[in-house]
């Protein structure tokens, strides 16, 4: 357990160290919602059935930035750390590789989720967006770590299928596009042709738009069941799809592993 920890911290230490990661992981939700809050403003109008633009579409932001973190973000790491040779050189450490993705999952999840959080916070407090009651906000809490984690399944599930850096953002980019164009995130799912909107709503990022834009305003969660219920099942099946690292090389050679502040990756120790 307290190699797990270690693993934890030195995980988010890295991620805090790649400033691709710091803006798109951690820094694009709040200042996403406070850029869209200074231009656009809460001030109730006609447009918006009387509501404001920020109360309107709020609910949706979450799901944009879960999409980006964990569909591209995640995947161009992996594939950078493997081709690093991050990755293999656990082979030939008893420490194992399971461990190392398990808990850079978590520290990744506890990040983008503070992030989101922050964001939230931000409506609230700075431009009076208002959820239906306590119990409102933090089921919209819960349902946004629903989120987070089956798409985090997803994005590891890339990151395992593809070898270099400009492949994942490739495939990253495919992925990301359609699944924000297509949930109601950025454009309203009413202007989508028919075709194109009976696929949309089987759509992960589209059931996380539902579930959050609904628990916030306090349907709570039996009206919403199924949404949560396609965000469940996703996570589950992408997840197992998404294997760790190679297994450890069975090797019998004896190394040391410091874990510190920095990662220092496994050197040998020379045999007396």
């Amino acid at each position: 357990m307290k190699t797990f920890r270690q693993l934890c911290r030195v995980t988010a230490m890295r991620t805090l160290r790649e400033p691709a990661a710091v803006i798109f992981s951690i820094a694009f939700a709040p200042v996403f919602v406070l850029v869209m809050g200074l231009i656009f403003g809460n001030d109730p109008t006609p447009e918006f059935g009387g509501k404001g633009f920020l109360e309107t579409n709020f609910t949706a932001f979450p799901g944009i930035v879960i999409a980006i973190s964990a569909v591209v973000m995640v995947p161009i790491d992996m594939a950078t750390q493997r081709s690093a040779g991050v990755l293999r050189r656990f082979q030939v450490t008893p420490l194992k590789p399971g461990l190392y993705l398990a808990a850079d999952v978590l520290s990744r999840a506890v990040l983008t989720f503070l992030s989101i959080a922050t964001m939230y916070g931000i409506a609230i407090v700075a431009f009076g967006v208002r959820p239906a009651s306590a119990v409102a906000l933090l089921s919209t809490l819960v349902a946004t770590l629903l989120g987070l984690a089956a798409f985090l399944a997803l994005g590891y599930l890339v990151a395992y299928r593809l070898r270099t850096p400009g492949a994942a953002q490739g495939l990253g980019n495919i992925l990301l596009y359609p699944l924000i164009f297509t949930s109601g995130a950025a454009v309203p799912l009413s202007v989508l042709p028919s075709g194109v909107l009976s696929v949309a709503r089987f759509s992960p990022l589209t059931q996380l738009t539902y579930l959050t834009r609904g628990l916030w305003a306090g349907d709570g969660w039996g009206a919403h069941w199924g949404s949560a219920v396609v965000l469940l099942g996703f996570g589950i099946v992408c997840g197992p799809a998404a294997p760790p690292a190679p297994s450890p090389s069975t090797r019998s050679v004896h190394f040391r592993i410091k874990i510190g502040p920095v990662l220092l990756l496994p050197q040998p120790v020379t045999p007396r």
